[in-house]
């Protein structure tokens, strides 16, 4: 018992060492500059998935955001999406008053960034993609509709 705390211990300590090195590294290196820290900001896109016997069918809410700035990407192989884009507020609605000062965030506004594994491949010809009062919806229909049979399963006892 020991032994393994010991050892444990010791891997703890090398990640923290090594985690370390990492931040000393980092301030050694020349400031990153304001563009790059906003790369690093970026907004994971909240969804909802749904699952059909001839489709998957995916909800974000993506407000402030205009189909300009709204990219789409279907993987290769066809079973990974990819999401991204920004969230700006409007330029009518932004406050540029000198005087003024933000109380409360809660909203978040800049880039987001979602990849979805999908379970089967889908059919890239056919994808529909629709954007109605800040609402995503995708609709990306499978090459081969499956059939879900209900099967009841017997139990055997022993």
């Amino acid at each position: 018992m020991k032994r393994f705390f010991k050892t444990y211990i010791i891997i703890i300590m090398t990640s923290f060492l090594e985690k370390l090195k990492l931040i000393k590294e980092k301030k050694d290196e020349t400031p990153i500059t304001k563009e790059e820290k906003l790369e690093l900001n970026v907004l994971q896109l909240n969804v909802d998935i749904y699952q059909t016997p001839s489709e998957i069918i995916i909800l974000a809410q993506i407000p402030g955001t205009e189909v300009k700035n709204l990219d789409i990407f279907l993987g290769e192989d066809n079973d990974v999406l990819t999401i991204e884009g920004e969230m700006e507020i409007p330029q009518d609605f932004k406050i540029e008053e000198p005087e003024s000062k933000l109380l409360c965030q809660e909203c978040k506004w800049g880039k987001f960034y979602r990849q979805i594994i999908l379970p089967e491949e889908v059919n890239s010809e056919k994808i529909e993609a629709k954007l109605k009062n800040g609402v995503l919806l995708l609709r990306l229909p499978f090459l081969k509709p499956r059939l879900i049979r209900k099967r009841k399963v017997e139990v055997k006892i022993e």
